[in-house]
């Protein structure tokens, strides 16, 4: 019996190695008709590779590198550590596939323009421009297709600048800080270094619903082009608080902006 064991566990470790020293192009072609991407430019093996382009669903990662994690693949879990070249940024990951179509990123790092980070992700429509750069610091984010099950992590944006027409908003460096919730993700605004002063609580849910509470006051002496922007938000010159609700979701639809008494 414990001969046959071994017998066993020897084949089964001779078959990993036989998979994971599978040249990534011929792996590809064996089963890339199945995955919901498009990889060209393969090299190296199943195990440890790259990809001069993935594309999937018209976004598109550049110099894209993997490295399996072993212990991963031990709990029944595909999982590799993942870096690529976005547009004017990078990204960093270790990736977990799941039973069920559960994704798991942890130790996320993502770094780009907020602009291209909205076109990147396919967020049309939106009644404002934004310029600025997003820094995303998350120890994890979970996806499971279209949900968004949990995030915990900073997202910070630097640089932040909320354009109406030729009324530009500048905001600083604002930060998000993002913690998983019960049902859902619960968010804590903040920023600095801006003639706004901006507080808030987010409330975002696994369809991509949300809920920003927020308090802002003017700080300090504004532009004139700030003082505009102002006026079409109503916030007052004066360092009045003001309390707004923004809603919608995270794809640029149905936004709403209201008062709050």
């Amino acid at each position: 019996m414990r001969f046959t064991v071994l017998v066993l566990l020897g084949l089964v470790a001779y078959l990993g190695f036989l998979v994971a020293s599978l040249p990534a192009a011929q792996a590809w072609r064996w089963a890339g008709d199945r995955l919901p991407v498009q990889a060209y430019g393969l090299s190296g093996t199943v195990w440890d590779g790259q990809a001069a382009v993935v594309l999937q669903e018209g976004r598109r990662l550049e110099a894209v590198q993997w490295q399996l994690v072993p212990t991963r693949l031990l709990l029944g879990r595909l999982a590799a550590n993942i870096q690529a070249r976005l547009p004017d940024g990078r990204l960093r990951s270790e990736v977990t596939a799941a039973p069920g179509g559960r994704l798991t990123a942890r130790q996320l790092r993502l770094d780009m323009p907020a602009p291209a980070l909205l076109q990147w992700l396919g967020v049309t429509g939106l009644p404002v421009q934004v310029d600025g750069r997003l820094d995303a610091l998350l120890q994890e984010l979970a996806l499971e297709g279209q949900r968004l099950l949990s995030a915990d992590g900073l997202l910070s944006w630097h640089g932040a600048v909320v354009r109406f027409g030729n009324a530009p908003l500048p905001l600083g460096d604002v930060a998000l800080r993002l913690e998983p919730a019960t049902g859902g993700i619960n968010g804590t605004l903040s920023n600095q270094g801006a003639p706004i002063d901006l507080g808030g609580a987010l409330r975002l849910t696994p369809d991509g619903r949300f809920v920003l509470d927020m308090a802002v006051q003017a700080q300090g002496e504004v532009d004139e082009d700030t003082r505009r922007a102002m006026t079409l938000l109503g916030i007052p010159a004066d360092g009045s608080q003001v309390k707004a609700r923004l809603s919608g979701a995270l794809d640029g639809t149905g936004l709403r902006l209201e008062p709050l008494r």
